[in-house]
């Protein structure tokens, strides 16, 4: 019985949901991210350089070392979840978006403007960009 018992405790703990929590559903694990480079690119709607972004953000996300994650700047107070979907949407946004407070993961502060672009390796901040972006 106590074998049963522990290969059950074992199984549940390796079936534990991801830190991360994405808008579009399901979640991610950071400790899994820690192998490849993360793109995390703090967007808002009402920005023109941000969805001038969103296909170069798309096709860096196919690359295999690469995961980009979007997190929207209203999300930080004042947006809700369902307006979110309809702009993920409506932008044609492929890549996963935060539903998770980035703060909490990475222990940024919130950016003073849009577009703020951070690149995070091994679960650390190694870069911020703030200026609009090209795929190149």
């Amino acid at each position: 019985m106590r074998i049963i018992l522990a290969a059950l405790i074992i199984f549940l703990s390796s079936c534990q949901r991801g830190d991360l929590e994405i808008s579009q559903g399901g979640f991610l694990s950071s400790k899994e991210l820690s192998n490849e480079v993360v793109v995390l690119n703090i967007w808002a709607d009402w920005c023109p350089p941000c969805i001038k972004e969103m296909p170069y953000f798309n096709k860096l996300d196919k690359l295999p070392e690469v995961t980009v994650l979007g997190f929207h700047f209203d999300q930080f107070d004042l947006l809700d979840e369902a307006e979110l979907i309809v702009l993920i949407e409506k932008l044609g946004m492929d890549f996963a978006n935060l539903k998770t407070d980035p703060r909490d993961i990475w222990g940024i502060d919130i950016p003073g403007h849009v577009p703020t672009i951070i690149i995070i390796k091994d679960n650390v901040v190694v870069k911020t960009m703030i200026t609009p972006q090209t795929y190149e």
